[in-house]
Parts: C-alpha cells; sequence; structure tokens
C-alpha cells in the first residue's frame, strides 16, 4: 500500500469516527431532551390536562378518582348504571340537584306529565346527548323548558342524557317513546357525535372523561344496524373489571377507536408518545369523520337517524324531526371561514327526506355578533349553549311546529 492509499485510508477512519461520534452524540443528545420533556411536561401521563398514549384502562387522575368513589358506595350509591344504555337518568334519583331534577318517567324537569295527552295539546318528546338535555343550565332554561313556557299547548319532554351517542338515544327513545302519547319526536345529535357512536368504551374515543364506563353501539350488516350491547349486566362487575384492568378484553370486538399501544418500546419515549398524541386526536376530530362518507362512523350515524325517522311513525307521531346541534368551534368556523364541515350529513339528510334543522344557522348570526359586541348575552357557558343559547333553539323549534303541517295540534 503506498503512502498515498494509506493516508486516504486514514483520513476515511477518521472521517467515520467523526460520523460515529456525531451520531452518538445526537442519540444521547435525544434521548436527554426526552429525557427532559418527560420530566418537565408530561404529568401522571398528561400534558396539559390531555392524557398521551397509549391509552389504558384509566387514562387520567379524575378517571381513578371517579373509580374510587365509586367502590366506596358499593351497590348503594348512584344509581346510573343501566345494563342496554350503559347508563341513563333514573326517575326520581334521591339526592337530585333541582336545578337537575329527573321526574318520574326520566324526564328532566320537576313537571308530572298525564299517561294522556288532553284534547288540543300538542306533546313533543327530546331525545339525544347533552345538548339536547342542556348541561350548564339550570332547568326552566333548558330549550325544551322555554318552548314548553311559550305556549300552554304545548307539553315538551326533555329526555337527553349527558354524554350520550345517537345510539343510546335511539334505544332510550325506542324504550319509552311507546308509553308518552307524543305527536312529535325529536332527536338531537352534536356534530360530534359522529366519534361516540363507533365507540364501546368511552375512555378510547375521549381520554380526558372522568367517566370510565361502557356504551352500547350499532354495526352495519349488510346495510341493517345489528345492536352490539354492553358485556356488564351489574354495576359493581363493570367497575371491577375497569378496576382489574379486564375492562379492554370485553369491549375490544367492534369498539373503533383503538389505545394507540402501537407503539411498543417507543412508549417510554416521551417525544414518541407527542407524536402519537397528535396522530390520535387528530383521527377523532369530526370535520375528518364526517368528510368521509364510506367511513364506518358516518354511515353508522346517518343509519341511526333514519331508523328513528322511520320508527316514529309506527309509535304515533305525527311527525318526526332531528336537531343538529353545533358547539362552539363549529360557529368559529362557520362565521370566520364559511366551513360548514359537517354538510355531507345534511346533504345525506336531505337525499333520505329525514326532516332536520340546522341549528348553526339560527345561531350564527348572534354568535358573530357577541364577539364584537359589549354586552351581547354570550351563546354558550363551558362546553354548551347558554341560557340565550337554548332560547334561539326553543324559537327554531317553534317556528317549525307552527308552520310543518301535522306537527302541532291534535
Amino acid at each position: 500500500m503506498t503512502i498515498s492509499q494509506k493516508m486516504t485510508k486514514t483520513r476515511i477512519q477518521s472521517g467515520l469516527q467523526r460520523l460515529a461520534l456525531a451520531a452518538c452524540g445526537m442519540v444521547v443528545t435525544l434521548i436527554a431532551v426526552d429525557l427532559v420533556v418527560g420530566a418537565l411536561l408530561i404529568h401522571d401521563g398528561l400534558f396539559r390536562g390531555r392524557p398521551l398514549p397509549p391509552f389504558g384502562v384509566e387514562t387520567n387522575p379524575s378517571q381513578r378518582e371517579w373509580l374510587q368513589a365509586e367502590e366506596q358506595y358499593n351497590d348503594s350509591g348512584p344509581n346510573w348504571f343501566d345494563a342496554e344504555l350503559g347508563w341513563t337518568l333514573m326517575p326520581s334519583a334521591p339526592g337530585t340537584d333541582p336545578a337537575h331534577f329527573i321526574n318520574t318517567i326520566g324526564a328532566r324537569g320537576t313537571r308530572e306529565y298525564d299517561a294522556v295527552a288532553a284534547e288540543h295539546v300538542t306533546r313533543v318528546a327530546c331525545f339525544g346527548d347533552s345538548y339536547t338535555y342542556s348541561d350548564e343550565v339550570p332547568y326552566g332554561h333548558d330549550w325544551a323548558s322555554q318552548l314548553e313556557q311559550t305556549d300552554a299547548a304545548l307539553e315538551v319532554m326533555n329526555f337527553g342524557v349527558p354524554a350520550y351517542g345517537t345510539d343510546q338515544a335511539l334505544l332510550r327513545f325506542r324504550r319509552l317513546a311507546p308509553s308518552l302519547d307524543a305527536d312529535v319526536f325529536v332527536l338531537g345529535i352534536l356534530v360530534e357525535n359522529i366519534g361516540r357512536n363507533v365507540n364501546r368504551y368511552r375512555p378510547l374515543y375521549y381520554p380526558r372523561t372522568s367517566t370510565p364506563v361502557a356504551k352500547p353501539r350499532f354495526v352495519l350488516e349488510d346495510g341493517r344496524l345489528r345492536l352490539v350491547p354492553p358485556p356488564y349486566a351489574e354495576r359493581a362487575e363493570l367497575l371491577r373489571a375497569v378496576a382489574d384492568g379486564s375492562v379492554l378484553q370485553r369491549l375490544w370486538e367492534h369498539e373503533y377507536w383503538d389505545d394507540a399501544s402501537h407503539l411498543g418500546w417507543l412508549g417510554r419515549s416521551s417525544l414518541a408518545r407527542f407524536g402519537a398524541a397528535w396522530f390520535a386526536y387528530r383521527r377523532r376530530q369530526p370535520e375528518l369523520l364526517w368528510g368521509d362518507p364510506n367511513g364506518e362512523p358516518f354511515r353508522v350515524t346517518v343509519a341511526l337517524l333514519d331508523t328513528f325517522n322511520s320508527e316514529a311513525p309506527r309509535i304515533g307521531a305525527a311527525r318526526a324531526l332531528v336537531l343538529v346541534f353545533p358547539r362552539q368551534k363549529e360557529l368559529d368556523a362557520l362565521v370566520d371561514d364559511d366551513d360548514r364541515y359537517w354538510q355531507p350529513l345534511l346533504d345525506e339528510l336531505e337525499r333520505r327526506a329525514i326532516p332536520f334543522i340546522d341549528l348553526a344557522d339560527a345561531l350564527s348570526g348572534p354568535y358573530a355578533a357577541a364577539r364584537v359586541e359589549a354586552g351581547a348575552p354570550p351563546l354558550y357557558v363551558g362546553g354548551h349553549l347558554s341560557e340565550e343559547g337554548n332560547r334561539i333553539v326553543a324559537e327554531q323549534m317553534l317556528e317549525w311546529l307552527r308552520a310543518v303541517p301535522g306537527a302541532s295540534g291534535r
């Protein structure tokens, strides 16, 4: 080997050594950054209150606190559990806050209704989630109560249940509707509900929830809905499954949302968990789900609404109506960018001749004004409609009842 060749070999070896040292330095730096990020930004598996993957049986401290409180009650505690619905609002539940009282038939409020509606009275029965229930405003300020107060010839029963999916609302409608003697049935759907309708274990879809509970869901088979019920017959059985970690094993089948556990050994890396969290939370965004008409969440949700619309007349109702509720972020998108990303839902409802009201139309103008006018009443309080927002909903319902043939009067 010549001197020149030896010098070249030495330079190559030296370059490789520098590259190796640089690579090692980068790895050490990356590990150090990962450890610092984990120590400073992640606390009890949370980043700014948001759980990071992998999502397990319990994904945040509030769920552990809820479980501990529920276990202390044993069988004498809060009677929220329902083997068919997952959870519900129990009729005349003891200790109910007067602002959120539930009457003897499971409807919100202190008013009791006769088994048969009186002549010349229009009875409306409403089902849905917390936007139908009107969470965060006291009884009397919810839109169902406000609607009832507009006309003595109106009876408006509010059977909304917080955190419900459209599937649970449909099941509660099936259970209660035949005995209500209602003229009109209303099914409220929050734009976000599309993700709930393919979920069985709530923390997998909404990791920030404080209630690790199971729910039913429907699957489509040959174009028809088939019910997949919760696997737990008793509340204590569910609590034991959450406590011992077996709850996921029982609920994996037909669960649409995974636990983001595909990280494997990278699950120990803070940076990898941040990356997985970005993809996991993005996948759950309703704008993506409504933008995929061939996706399971879209098809199942539309089938649920179609089923409600077809079953209501068989129970004796003159009319059925779907109320589409926007969250504050949907109104922001509509006001700022004219983005109504749930338009595919509205198009499908029109195609199937399912009567509906998109409440964003009535709410967007006052919402835009409230953002710029000092003293204008806000339309949202917390994560739900305010008293003013509920007033607008009641106004839209009253307008529809008076305008649609057969929707009012007996």
